[in-house]
């Protein structure tokens, strides 16, 4: 039976529907325990930052006999170190209407438009639809609807959660360096230095202003925060710690992030990663915070994996991203 005859497909219709997209994102965090939150604000700040995609012509929304928002998805694409065009698409399906047939058809959707996109925006010779897997032991659903689309598992990522009231000993920083204050004027370059570090990253693309100016209008950008060794002036590596004290409060959590993490070529392989790691645990320890969680790939070359775990970070969560070659209309 064909269950469409029960939803209404439209696009975006322009502001009026942040607070409807923010609803849908809460209700499915609130379902699933994501222990993220996402507000309206949040939506419209992000929205106001977007390059490489057209909310009004890549994005399908999906509502319910009773007008309520169940379901939306958006286009939109960056041209990676590789020189493949990789087109990326939120996928906020509420739980209670999830089934291959509607998230098939939702896949059927990204790739027609993507590959309308590639052919209009004629960037790259090799074009990329790739789809984030949150939780490879519940999302049985979508994995399903993705392998039955063509998609194919490509790498395999991991949150890790850190006790901080276990042990935490901060070993020195390796002679030379110095951990002190970001001045404003530095923050960019900061920035900077992170996507420089990144490069060597699997599937890296540079950060645009666009993307920089989206993150540093963020309320948990806090280079308060932050952990970066300078060698003199240089900037080494760093630990651009956040707390989102929103996501904090809903879910009743005293959590800090310690990521991303980067050191940049010359300072690598001299335990600089390990020191300001551990010296974020101890800051988030002495604010008030129970746990520190980050994100890794576990195929990274440099074994952030195996430093993660020796710091005393668990693996909690195992997610995945799927890939499919695409040709332009």
């Amino acid at each position: 039976m064909n269950e469409f005859h029960m939803y209404r497909f439209r696009g975006f219709t322009g502001k009026s529907d942040f607070p409807k997209m923010a609803k849908l994102i809460q209700e499915i965090s609130i379902a699933e325990n994501t222990q993220n939150w996402t507000t309206a604000e949040d939506i419209e700040r992000d929205y106001s930052h977007l390059v490489n995609s057209t909310p009004e012509t890549d994005m399908l929304m999906v509502e319910d006999q009773q007008g309520n928002l169940i379901a939306y998805t958006r286009v939109g694409w960056d041209v990676d170190d590789e020189k493949r065009q990789v087109f990326s698409f939120p996928f906020n399906i509420h739980p209670t209407v999830r089934t291959v047939q509607l998230q098939s058809h939702l896949l059927n959707w990204v790739e027609k438009r993507a590959k309308e996109v590639a052919a209009e925006s004629n960037v790259a010779e090799k074009h990329i639809l790739q789809a984030f897997l949150r939780n490879i032991e519940t999302d049985i659903l979508l994995r399903e609807a993705l392998e039955g689309q063509g998609f194919t598992a490509v790498r395999f990522m991991n949150r890790m959660v850190r006790d901080l009231q276990e042990v935490i000993d901060v070993p020195p920083l390796p002679a030379g360096l110095e951990v002190r204050p970001v001045p404003e004027s530095q923050y960019r370059n900061v920035i900077n230095a992170l996507d420089e570090a990144f490069r060597d990253h699997w599937g890296h693309s540079p950060l645009s202003d666009a993307d920089y100016q989206a993150w540093s209008s963020s309320p948990i950008f806090k280079p308060s925060l932050w952990q970066v060794a300078w060698d003199g002036e240089e900037i080494a590596a760093g630990v651009l710690n956040t707390v989102d004290e929103e996501a904090n409060k809903q879910f009743n959590l005293q959590r800090g992030m310690t990521d991303p993490i980067f050191t940049r070529r010359p300072w690598r392989k001299r335990g600089l990663a390990r020191a300001l790691l551990m010296r974020s645990l101890q800051m988030l320890k002495e604010m008030g915070m129970s746990e520190a969680m980050l994100g890794v790939d576990t195929q990274n070359p440099s074994g952030a994996f195996v430093l993660y775990e020796s710091c005393g970070f668990k693996p909690i969560l195992r997610s995945v991203i799927f890939e499919k070659n695409i040709s332009p209309n």
